[in-house]
């Protein structure tokens, strides 16, 4: 008879063993051979035959391993008495695996949260896992699979990212699977809950676009940027308890309504963003409600970039009754395009801008060369006796190409002049530029660099100036992120300093297509990203 025993579970059930010797009712006796074999028992001990026997075996406390017994059966008047062989088998354990914790709690801010570690501690024997995340997706877990060894726990890492998720009241839950193998079934699956507190922050407002307008405007929406918006994120105006009309866009962007009710008088409104505890309200930022002309924003006339731009550049400004209500194109006088057009003028840091285009929401000026290089230079409109003012920054150069739809991106304003035939036309799907071409790129923000003239504001080139100047040292052009040789940087004869024009060779072993980049650097300074020409 042979009986399997692990360690740990139920005891086997008894086997049963018939004994009889045809029609004999001898009395019969039972033992256990060798008597110290206290792990085995028979029953009945005694009895007539025939018998029906029970044979159990008791492992508890044996060690691992094979153990060998016989049970003994003795009858009257039978000469020999029958030994049956009992082998017990017992074997280990199945190991069992733990958790170090069964709860793990984040809390965000800071953003993210310190990672998390769990040990897993195998008794018994060696035991492979697997790790898995469910219902949190801003949880990470590492790593995913493993070992765990006797007095050799295996650690895991949680980490926590609160990105894109929301401030609020309650956690976000969610729960870590730990499967076992080879370990007893109510220890195969292991549950620890994880959760993420993401508390809200106290926002910012770094910039109001507009942040002005003229008394008596209607309806106006102002986009919000700054730090730590959420849906929950609303504004109002310091003093009034009313939050105003706010559409979320995304973490550091927001539109607010301004009633015209607020715009009705003269007044400096102090925006102010507010988040639910603990975040509170942010720091306080102006629009201006003014009686006069409002410069709202000074970007450069090519690339329509915000940020700072260059002596001698055009840029535009838009506002609201900056200008006539009649758009106005810019005059020549002299030699020099006129400062004043539709009884309109412009300075920028008190030194007179020509004038290249007037409307009643835009100016086109050119940067004077005189003005001081710096930050935070005053720019002032007077439109018919009224002045309105703005800010801009003075660089030394912020070179900006034009494009072909005066947008600041996608196809240039270029001409391909074609090494072939000589011919010079429009550059795009019709007229694509190949290796050994000459590419003629137009730009503004280049700096002041032709000195030799006195004064430049507003200058325009004599057709018959000969020689040209140039761009001294020439800038660095690069097509598909290769640099090209540069035939020519100067002005236009018959236009303006400060329209650059570029002559470009496009150099071999680039990309080619309908949208190859292009950029232009000048004194370290690069041109807006985003240009493209054609190529083929």
């Amino acid at each position: 008879m042979t009986f399997t025993w692990q360690s740990g579970n139920a005891l086997p059930a008894g086997q049963s063993l018939a004994v009889k010797s045809g029609s004999s009712t001898a009395a019969y006796t039972t033992s256990i051979t060798p008597s110290n074999a206290l792990w085995l028992t028979v029953s009945p001990d005694s009895g007539k035959l025939p018998a029906s026997l029970t044979v159990r075996v008791n492992p508890t406390g044996l060690p691992v391993g094979t153990f060998n017994a016989s049970v003994r059966v003795a009858a009257t008047g039978f000469a020999s008495p029958v030994l049956i062989p009992v082998t017990l088998t017992v074997t280990a354990p199945l190991p069992t695996l733990s958790v170090s914790a069964t709860t793990l709690s984040f809390t965000a801010p800071p953003n993210p949260p310190a990672s998390q570690t769990l040990q897993l501690i195998a008794s018994g024997g060696p035991v492979s896992f697997t790790a898995a995340l469910q219902g949190a997706t801003w949880a990470t877990v590492t790593p995913t699979n493993g070992v765990a060894l006797p007095g050799v726990p295996a650690t895991l890492t949680i980490s926590a990212d609160p990105t894109g998720l929301d401030p609020q009241a309650a956690p976000y839950a969610g729960k870590l699977v730990i499967t076992a193998t080879g370990v007893p079934t109510t220890n195969k699956t292991q549950n620890i809950s994880i959760s993420l507190l993401v508390n809200a922050t106290t926002p910012t407002i770094t910039s109001l676009w507009p942040s002005a307008a003229k008394v008596g405007s209607g309806l106006l929406t102002t986009t919000v940027r700054g730090t730590g918006f959420f849906k929950a994120t609303t504004l109002k105006v310091s003093g009034s308890a009313t939050p105003l009309k706010t559409t979320f866009i995304s973490s550091s962007t927001l539109l607010v309504d301004l009633p015209a009710t607020l715009l009705a008088t003269a007044a400096t409104l102090n925006i102010i963003a507010t988040n639910p505890a603990p975040g509170g309200d942010s720091a306080s930022s102006p629009f201006i409600v003014s009686s006069t002309p409002v410069v709202q924003a000074v970007v450069s006339s090519a690339s329509y970039a915000s940020g700072a731009v260059a002596l001698g550049e055009l840029v535009s400004l838009f506002g609201e009754g900056i200008g006539p209500a009649t758009p106005a194109s810019f005059t020549i006088s002299n030699g020099y395009v006129t400062q004043t057009l539709g009884n309109t003028s412009v300075t920028i840091d008190g030194k007179g801008a020509a004038m290249v285009y007037v409307s009643n929401d835009m100016i086109t000026v050119q940067v004077p060369y005189d003005a001081s290089i710096g930050t935070q230079r005053n720019v002032v409109v007077n439109n018919n006796g009224t002045q309105g003012q703005g800010k801009v920054d003075i660089v030394a150069a912020a070179p900006a190409l034009f494009t072909l739809d005066g947008s600041g991106i996608g196809q240039a304003a270029a001409l391909t002049f074609n090494m072939q035939t000589s011919l010079l036309s429009l550059n795009g799907p019709t007229s694509p530029l190949h290796v050994g071409d000459v590419a003629v790129l137009y730009l503004t923000g280049e700096g002041d660099y032709y000195t030799a003239v006195s004064p430049r504001n507003g200058y325009v080139i004599p057709v018959n100036l000969n020689p040209l100047p140039q761009l001294n040292p020439l800038p660095v052009v690069t097509i598909g992120g290769t640099a090209a040789t540069v035939q020519y940087a100067g002005p236009l004869p018959g236009g303006m300093l400060g329209v650059m024009q570029i002559n470009a060779v496009v150099p071999a072993g680039i990309a080619v297509g309908a949208a190859v980049p292009v950029t232009v650097t000048v004194g370290g300074a690069v041109s807006q990203p985003g240009v493209t020409l054609t190529l083929k």
